[in-house]
């Protein structure tokens, strides 16, 4: 919700900034119609540019504890793709994670998770997004569905990732996925009640918001499965720094991710 809002603000101020300054400048010198006509629109159109630019400019970028997870060993083989980075287990191709990360998070910063999901015998795709802003490659997981490799596929994102993530699977009216797990997220459309699904959030989160959460929770499928992660905040789901707004985690980024990754195996291990 809060990105649409941002981008309606976005909008109305861009318009607005040319109307106002053409409307006080015509009132001293009477502007012909033809000259604000072309004016008010070349002026919003440069400032619609511009603020976006300046919001997309400040990325959450990988620390380098995540970047040193980056590598191939005898278990897991490390591969990037042009649509995505993948974690590769060597000697198992029955389950696979597709992950869509947060808004203006690169992906590379989810790595300490991925691998270690990977080592535990799940293959984990990092989808990379424009402008690492997920909303812009809600489809990107039509890639690995056509590997056609996977018996068992599951979706995870962390904030506006995992609402990515349910909004790929309420268009996809097929049973290739088994399950979702969304980390300080939600659906913003009901899913299917057959699919396996689990929530985690962070006490100390306040970034996610809590009221949209409870609004939305009947989207959850009839059987998710809440695990509220005491101690734990926004950012500690990555490895990118502190997040403006978020509280502060009483628990390390290390332990949290631990958490994740064995309800996650818990999940699709048990199915």
């Amino acid at each position: 919700m809060k990105f649409v809002l941002i981008i309606v603000f976005g909008l109305l101020l861009a318009i607005a900034i040319p109307v106002l300054v053409v409307t006080l400048i015509n009132r001293k010198h009477r502007l012909k119609t033809y000259v604000k006509a072309i004016v008010i629109p070349i002026s919003s159109i440069v400032l619609i540019t511009s603020f976006t630019l300046l919001y997309f400019a400040f990325n959450y970028h990988a620390k380098d504890e995540a970047k040193s997870y980056l590598k191939s060993d005898d278990d897991v083989a490390f591969v990037e793709e042009r649509d995505w980075y993948c974690f590769d287990h060597r000697s198992s191709d029955g389950n696979a994670v597709i992950f869509y990360a947060g808004a203006k998070v690169d992906p590379l910063a989810y790595s300490p998770l991925c691998s270690k999901l990977a080592h535990q015998g799940v293959d984990v795709y990092m989808i990379k997004s424009p402008l690492y802003f997920p909303l812009l490659s809600v489809n990107a997981a039509d890639g690995v569905v056509t590997l056609n490799k996977y018996p068992n596929l599951y979706l995870m994102g962390h904030s506006l990732g995992g609402t990515v993530a349910s909004l790929y699977l309420s268009s996809h009216d097929d049973d290739v996925f088994k399950g979702i797990i969304f980390l300080a997220s939600y659906p913003n459309k009901k899913l299917k009640d057959s699919l396996r699904c689990l929530s985690l959030y962070g006490t100390n989160d306040k970034v996610l918001s809590q009221e949209e959460y409870q609004k939305n929770k009947n989207n959850f499928p009839s059987a998710a499965k809440e695990i509220v992660i005491e101690g734990g905040n926004h950012a500690c789901f990555g490895d990118y720094g502190a997040q403006r707004g978020d509280g502060v985690a009483s628990i390390s980024q290390e332990k949290q991710t631990d958490i994740v990754v064995n309800a996650a195996i818990g999940l699709i291990m048990n199915a």
